[in-house]
């Protein structure tokens, strides 16, 4: 069984880089709705009404790959395995930025975090 390094991953939005990445972290949950009836068995049975996303990313940061504004919604796309083959993993969705910090320091790369909310689907597959 192979595994997959987490240093190739590459983060991107609308398109373009938006910083270096130094770590990620994408959740996903699911709401659901009880359905016990009567013929259930003594077992309570739920459904699934609604999914969500988010996550969080650290990167080293450099203003010429692009401007984070919170409140605005981007296409994010991540890469867990690289992005130089056409079947290298992606997954994909709309975000909207919830929030955004920069963290500098004299003998340091300034760094920052963002966290976001998944807005809509969230995809999974290899490059198109």
């Amino acid at each position: 069984m192979s595994c997959t390094a987490g240093k190739n991953g590459v983060l991107k939005a609308g398109g373009s880089a938006i910083a270096q990445l130094t770590s990620y972290s994408i959740s996903e949950t699911a709401d659901l709705t009880e359905c016990t009836h009567f013929d259930s068995l003594s077992y309570r049975e739920h459904a699934v009404t609604f999914k969500s996303w988010d996550g969080s990313a650290d990167l080293v940061w450099a203003r010429q790959d692009g401007d984070i504004v919170v409140g605005n919604t981007y296409v994010l796309d991540v890469f867990p395995e690289g992005d130089d083959t056409a079947t290298d993993w992606k997954i994909s969705g709309s975000v909207i930025i919830t929030s955004f910090a920069l963290t500098g320091a004299t003998e340091d790369n300034v760094s920052g975090s963002i966290a976001f909310q998944g807005t809509g689907v969230l995809t999974r597959g290899v490059e198109a």
